[in-house]
């Protein structure tokens, strides 16, 4: 009977071990404040892609260097549809407009062209406070060179995904085209 005794006084001292250091569990969730626990699927996650959409609306807001002619301030016939788009949106965002410099600064005079045509522009489409969203700088992307660009004109004509360097075709399954 010693044996049953002492046997029953160490499970006793483990049950109360346990429920002192909170392995119950409706103690642990009473213990841990709201704080401890998970977020939801896609919370911490959201301000990232949000942040990345407000960018990709600004960069609609760019006038790049292809998009007047050669080296002068005329806008090219595709510029002047940007344009458009442009003036039809400015009233409901806070982005400037921005005429992309010259590569390496090279040419200041012609990129302050460039924003006064642009300014003229957008002030004839009956934009108001133009001059003060019109801005000078860089375009905020980096571009592609010629190769990098005809390979990925290519890569996407043949349906090549790159991967590490080596090109593969789709195996199909869901979201692939053969």
């Amino acid at each position: 009977m010693n044996g049953n005794l002492s046997t029953g006084l160490k499970i006793a001292a483990l049950l109360a071990a346990a429920a002192l250091t909170g392995c119950s569990g409706s103690r642990n969730q009473a213990r841990n404040p709201a704080g401890d626990r998970p977020f939801p699927l896609g919370a911490v996650s959201d301000a990232h892609w949000e942040t990345q959409e407000t960018n990709a609306q600004a960069a609609k807001f760019i006038f790049h260097d292809q998009e007047f002619v050669g080296d002068t301030a005329e806008l090219a016939p595709s510029a002047k549809k940007h344009l458009m788009e442009v003036a039809l949106r400015l009233e409901h965002v806070p982005f400037p407009v921005v005429i992309e410099e010259s590569q390496y600064d090279r040419n200041p005079e012609l990129d302050q062209k460039r924003r006064r045509t642009v300014v003229e522009q957008l002030g004839r489409l009956g934009v108001v406070n133009v001059e003060d969203r019109v801005v000078v700088a860089n375009s905020f992307a980096e571009g592609f060179t010629a190769i990098e660009g005809e390979s990925a004109y290519y890569s996407t004509l043949n349906g090549t995904v790159l991967d590490g360097g080596a090109g593969r075709r789709g195996a199909g399954g869901f979201g692939t085209f053969r």
